[in-house]
């Protein structure tokens, strides 16, 4: 899909996974698992912890299982996860550590190499951002993985409208649009000040970007499918949707 610029998007989320499942070149294989890890490390470590893992030991977990997409293939596995990021990951990592990560931990921590920095994960951000202590791992892992596509549409978006020369504009509206990224909020009078538009003028340009946000959270939802299609698109928003309700 492209947007409305006529921009492409960049790679897909699950022509990540097909290309690191198809590509006999190491270097690809990497870089493609390197860049579902930064996305979806907080998804992966928050139901590891919630699972009762101790803080080291989760992270621990977290490079392990990241790895062992890699050396041990279990993209190939992807297909029977009805060609769903989130049941993908989920169920990959729930067999994984049923069986493996013990033994791939036997050695020294992350297994001697790794993918996301322990400091990093070290600081927990993010880790309380969405669910309450009442959520299961697996509302928590859907919650978190909610989060993960919003702020990705959200991205998606800033680059579209800073391409267009509205950076700063869409700066003052972004926090408008979706409770993510930690922005302030703010009133329709203030950004109408900041913005120096009337608030006629402030309505319009909101639900113009909220259209087109709804657009591009759309596009986004479909780019961690396999098989895209209106059915299946719409079931994902329906669960994005039902990640918030509860």
């Amino acid at each position: 899909m492209t947007s409305a610029s006529n921009a492409p998007f960049p790679v897909t989320r699950w022509s990540l996974v097909s290309g690191a499942r198809g590509t006999a070149d190491p270097a690809r294989r990497r870089a493609a698992l390197e860049e579902l890890c930064q996305l979806y490390w907080q998804p992966i470590y928050g139901f590891l912890r919630r699972r009762g893992l101790p803080q080291e030991e989760a992270q621990d977990a977290t490079q392990g299982f990241f790895l062992s997409l890699l050396e041990e293939d279990l993209f190939a596995k992807a297909a029977a996860e009805s060609g769903r990021m989130r049941s993908f990951l989920l169920g990959a990592l729930q067999r994984w550590q049923r069986g493996e990560w013990r033994k791939s931990m036997a050695g020294k921590r992350g297994g001697g190499q790794e993918l996301l920095s322990l400091e990093m994960m070290a600081e927990e951000e993010g880790f309380e951002a969405a669910g309450g202590d009442e959520d299961s791992p697996e509302r928590w892992f859907e919650k978190k993985c909610a989060l993960v596509i919003l702020e990705a549409a959200m991205q998606r978006l800033a680059a579209e409208q800073a391409a267009a020369g509205k950076a700063d504009a869409f700066a003052v509206l972004r926090p408008m649009l979706a409770p993510i990224g930690g922005a302030a909020p703010v009133s329709h009078e203030e950004a109408a000040q900041r913005l120096r538009l009337t608030p006629e003028a402030l309505r319009v340009t909101l639900h113009r970007l909220r259209r087109r946000f709804a657009e591009v959270l759309r596009e986004t939802v479909a780019d961690t499918l396999a098989n895209p299609n209106e059915q299946s698109i719409q079931e994902e928003m329906d669960a994005l949707k039902a990640a918030f309700s509860a």
